[in-house]
């Protein structure tokens, strides 16, 4: 059976892929879906608001305010996931290369300062980009993170070995209780290696 087998990752995590997990991360939580949904209405109305100024009394003070506020919002938006991952990637890189083991267990992580296991009970939901995919606890803020590069993969055939895995473990993206008493150890901050900060 797929389920039955695992799937190996190594790498050295980037900057990118980082911001790329937490960009997921903001886009599939239910908050984090929220606070997008409202930055960039936010975003919007402060440009109607600027069209409007500018068809009606044409580009004065006021109007150049208005724009100085807008690009501010747009620019904290983006800054804020950025400076994010720059502080992630610090952490990450100090636990040196990744060597992953995905299988009908969980995921076993193995890194030159970590070594860690997470049942799938631990995650409720997931996301797939084009270059990662991303597991994320199943709180309304997704604060537990796992970012896996696909170039971590050996084999082109595995990316879709991992999606079915993650499909058939987390029930297509549904939160999923693991059995009682088996939650004590995925609790453990040590399971989330790129958001959770703690000495190895």
């Amino acid at each position: 059976m797929t389920a039955d087998t695992s799937v190996k990752l190594t790498y050295v995590v980037t900057w990118r892929e980082i911001s790329e997990g937490l960009k997921m991360q903001m886009r599939h939580s239910p908050v984090g879906r929220w606070c997008y949904r409202v930055l960039w209405g936010l975003c919007a109305l402060l440009a109607l608001l600027s069209v409007a100024n500018l068809l009606t009394r044409g580009v004065d003070t006021a109007g150049l305010e208005v724009w100085r506020l807008l690009l501010t919002v747009c620019l904290i938006v983006i800054a804020i996931r950025w400076l994010t991952a720059l502080a992630l990637l610090a952490y990450a890189r100090h636990l040196g290369e990744h060597r992953v083991t995905v299988d009908a267990d969980g995921i076993s992580t193995v890194s030159e300062r970590h070594t860690h296991h997470t049942n799938w009970g631990f995650y409720g939901r997931s996301a797939e980009s084009r270059r990662v995919f991303v597991l994320l606890t199943p709180d309304v803020w997704g604060t537990g993170v796992m970012v896996l590069p696909k170039r971590g993969l050996s084999d082109p055939q595995d990316s879709e070995r991992l999606r079915s895995l993650i499909t058939e473990h987390l029930a297509a993206g549904s939160p999923r209780r693991s059995a009682p008493g088996s939650r004590g150890e995925s609790h453990d901050p040590a399971s989330n290696p790129y958001t959770e900060r703690q000495e190895s």
